[in-house]
């Protein structure tokens, strides 16, 4: 599918995920191993939502990744200036970095599956499988192949595989109010995490949960801001 026809049309917001990583080997002891840290908000959000992962394999190596949800990307700089601020906060002084790595993920609902044919179907993000509030795609392709697999025993027209859910309304919800208060996004995740059950928050994440359990995160959220983006899409 070109890029051009996402980004060109504007029903379904287009966010990117971009990120710069930095795997690094310190002097100090900092890391506290098998504990990752999945957003931290801390660094300056400069309008957009901005964020740190860290994932430890020893108490003096880790993959630092600065990420943002936005629309524009960043000069190469400018990731890696944060990436060293961050270092420098956790009171490391001296490490080597082991290796680098930078990525885009497109973070859209645009219905991707409707430029499937009888015969043909796109798969992973070209064909709608990255999970549009996250950018996840490894999973969910796991899940969207073996779901094509049992599809296949009874089915030979691809323009049925793929339907609607819960899920993808979520996260268009999201996507609305990120493309148009993108410096809100730290606030949304942040109020799931401190006031929710984490290991709901990360079911949720993963498609996994039943209405009951979606509304146990969604109640934590900041209720105004996704009532006008489903007033919004209404009407």
């Amino acid at each position: 599918i070109n890029p051009e026809v996402v980004i060109s049309q504007t029903k379904f917001p287009l966010i990117q995920q971009h990120f710069i990583g930095w795997f690094i080997k310190s002097k100090e002891a900092v890391f506290t191993p098998n504990c990752a840290t999945f957003m931290d908000f801390s660094v300056e959000q400069k309008g957009n939502t901005r964020f740190m992962y860290v994932l430890p394999t020893s108490s003096t190596e880790a993959l630092l990744e600065y990420t943002l949800f936005s629309k524009d990307l960043l000069l190469k700089e400018e990731y890696e200036l944060e990436i060293q601020k961050y270092i420098e906060n956790l009171g490391i002084t001296e490490y080597e970095i082991i290796e680098k790595e930078q990525g885009n993920i497109p973070m859209t609902c645009y219905p991707f599956w409707k430029h499937n044919t009888k015969n043909i179907i796109n798969i992973g993000s070209a064909g709608g499988w990255t999970k549009a509030s996250t950018g996840y795609t490894f999973k969910n392709a796991s899940k969207k192949s073996k779901a094509l697999v049992q599809f296949l025993k009874s089915e030979t027209d691809f323009t049925k595989f793929h339907k609607k859910d819960k899920f993808w309304f979520y996260d268009l919800l999201l996507l609305d109010i990120l493309s148009s208060k993108n410096e809100l996004g730290s606030k949304i995740f942040s109020s799931m995490f401190k006031k929710g059950s984490s290991t709901v928050i990360f079911k949720f994440l993963d498609e996994e949960t039943s209405f009951s359990e979606d509304l146990q995160v969604i109640w934590k959220c900041p209720k105004i801001l996704f009532i006008k983006a489903l007033f919004g899409r209404i009407f």
